[in-house]
């Protein structure tokens, strides 16, 4: 998909909406025209349409200094991560505003991913020359993407407006908030319909994307964190005969790094990336603005991720050019992982490892990492370390976003066994399994023993930490398990801040509404707090 699916068409579907939107200004229809009307007819509009959609989720990680808002909004509000030597930063020290770029972003690119596939959906039915089973996949991939986006508003703003058609009016657009449960329902029932839409593997020409795994995946974890936001426990048994049904399909690659580098992608334990690329004329924007050669950005975590600069000026190669160091791990996030555990040099870089990114990935050049380069002595070496800018006409990385992989399906079932069919032996087992592929010896990481259910949950949330660091699932963990009573985020979690643990409070469950669209739509209710 990176080389041939998502940096194709995209021109020809970026004219049509330009056409499209010509037309409802100026009410005018040249012969020949491509606008909404006679774009969307064959398979080939309806690719570059899918790319359209799935194009979207570059755009939340793109720019270079978090205009996406991705960075900021799903992984510095961690207990993982903190900004640069300390400095002040409101997202992560929890003073919200609802006039915050970073809400106004994140908000932003989901509803036009919304939008985007919204008129997939529409439009299908009326495609003459589009055959059925065409259709049906297409559709599926709409759903798919559609759930995602919706999953996403349910966990960060509540009752975000549910929108499931293309509003033609300015009255349309004035959707209020939706109610209680609905966003969940309806990412419920597009997944459902997308697992049973979607091919079970693409060839290698479509690699990269959804298949009917993907959708049973992210379907099982939309119901996993519905049963603890929502107090449902019930939930939990849908959930993991959702996860049940992908163990065996998937497997636990043999080196943990080869989950994190561009050379390895799309590998065994994927179950969904975000297909990242660079091309075009301007690969310094997000997709949405690179109308040539069928283009699409890439992402920047790799240069947002890099050491820079520590507080005595002591630098990084390539500080403040390849490397802007805007974020450093917390010494709580340093200290979790157990001495000796292999993930931990492919997660987070200390004083004395290689420095293994950029031109050094081979080691040729000898960098070592040094401790003054930050303020805490560590950066992230996930989505770094192996890493080189392979395009030098921007700052921006192809290495794919690993969204969801197998180990995730593993520890989610193992959370569903132990919390919801107190199986705690299966539980147990399910953690192992993940341990043992850090380290087949069982020396340095042995296993968990079958113990009370506390213990056991104490090492599931310990496992989760260090295997899916810096993937942008811990706030998300955190906030569901205090949901459900499993944890006090107040009392429990050290943020690594003195400012960030005094001003965390049960508003920051959920995110600011954008001042901006509530300006633009007096119907929406800002969230509590804020």
């Amino acid at each position: 998909m990176k080389r041939s699916y998502i940096l194709t068409l995209l021109t020809t579907v970026f004219i049509a909406g330009l056409f499209s939107q010509c037309e409802k200004k100026l009410n005018l229809a040249p012969l020949g025209a491509l606008n909404e009307e006679t774009y969307y007819q064959s398979t080939d509009d309806f690719k570059g349409a899918a790319v359209l959609a799935y194009s979207t989720l570059l755009n939340y990680t793109y720019e270079q200094f978090d205009a996406g808002g991705w960075f900021k909004g799903t992984g510095m509000i961690d207990d993982d991560q903190t900004s640069h030597n300390n400095g002040a930063d409101n997202i992560e020290e929890f003073n919200w505003r609802s006039t915050d770029g970073t809400w106004s972003a994140l908000w932003s690119n989901t509803y036009k991913g919304i939008q985007r596939t919204n008129i997939i959906i529409e439009k299908l039915p009326a495609a003459k020359g589009v055959s059925d089973s065409t259709k049906k996949v297409f559709e599926a991939e709409a759903r798919f993407l559609r759930g995602y986006f919706n999953f996403f508003l349910a966990i960060n703003w509540g009752n975000a407006p549910l929108i499931t058609v293309t509003p033609r009016t300015l009255a349309e657009t004035r959707v209020g908030n939706s109610q209680p449960g609905e966003l969940w329902d309806a990412a419920i029932a597009d997944l459902k319909l997308a697992k049973a839409g979607l091919p079970v593997k693409w060839d290698d020409a479509n690699k990269g994307r959804a298949t009917s795994g993907a959708a049973s995946a992210m379907l099982g974890k939309l119901l996993l964190f519905r049963a603890q936001w929502e107090k449902k426990p019930a939930l939990y048994t849908e959930a993991a005969a959702e996860f049940q049904g992908l163990v065996g399909k998937y497997s636990l690659v043999k080196n943990y790094l080869d989950n994190f580098m561009p050379t390895t992608e799309n590998n065994a334990e994927s179950v969904f990336e975000v297909q990242m690329g660079i091309g075009g004329v301007n690969p310094w924007l997000p997709a949405d603005f690179v109308f040539s050669n069928g283009s699409a950005a890439g992402t920047a975590r790799l240069i947002y991720y890099r050491a820079a600069c520590g507080p005595n000026n002591v630098c990084a190669p390539g500080a403040g050019g390849t490397g802007y160091g805007q974020i450093e791990i917390t010494t709580g996030l340093q200290k979790e992982f157990e001495a000796g555990d292999p993930r931990r040099q492919a997660t987070l870089f200390l004083d004395g490892d290689p420095y293994d990114t950029g031109t050094n990935i081979d080691g040729s050049q000898k960098w070592v990492y040094s401790k003054n380069w930050t303020i805490t002595g560590s950066t992230p070496a996930k989505y770094v370390r192996k890493d080189v800018n392979i395009d030098y006409r921007s700052p921006l990385s192809v290495n794919n976003q690993r969204t969801i992989r197998y180990a995730d399906i593993l520890l989610m079932l193992a959370e569903c066994k132990l919390l919801g069919s107190k199986d705690l032996a299966g539980a147990v087992a399910l953690i192992n399994q993940v341990r043992q592929r850090a380290d087949a010896t069982g020396k340095i990481l042995p296993d968990v023993a079958v113990g009370t259910d506390a213990q056991i949950f104490k090492a599931l949330m310990h496992e989760r930490r260090v295997e899916f660091a810096l993937e942008d699932h811990r706030y998300d963990d955190l906030v569901r398990w205090h949901r459900a009573g499993l944890i006090n985020i107040k009392t429990d979690v050290d943020f690594g801040r003195t400012t960030a643990n005094t001003n965390w409070a049960e508003k920051n469950l959920l995110k600011p509404v954008p001042q901006s669209e509530r300006d633009l739509n007096p119907a929406i209710l800002q969230n509590t707090g804020f």
